[in-house]
């Protein structure tokens, strides 16, 4: 892989960790939906993955 898909493997990494973090922050209010929250952490877990592969095809 280039170094942008790996820069892009990044940013999504960072947008999904930044959704998690927000999820998280709701636990214990009305807004918490906890679908939302493990979907969330799925996105974020997957965005890992992606970029573990980008960094060691690169």
């Amino acid at each position: 892989m280039t170094s942008e898909q790996v820069k892009e493997a990044e940013k999504r990494l960072t947008d999904a960790a930044k959704a998690a973090r927000v999820e998280l922050e709701k636990t214990g209010t009305p807004d918490y939906d906890s679908r939302a929250h493990q979907r969330a952490v799925e996105e974020e877990r997957n965005a890992q993955e992606s970029l573990d592969q980008a960094r060691a095809s690169a």
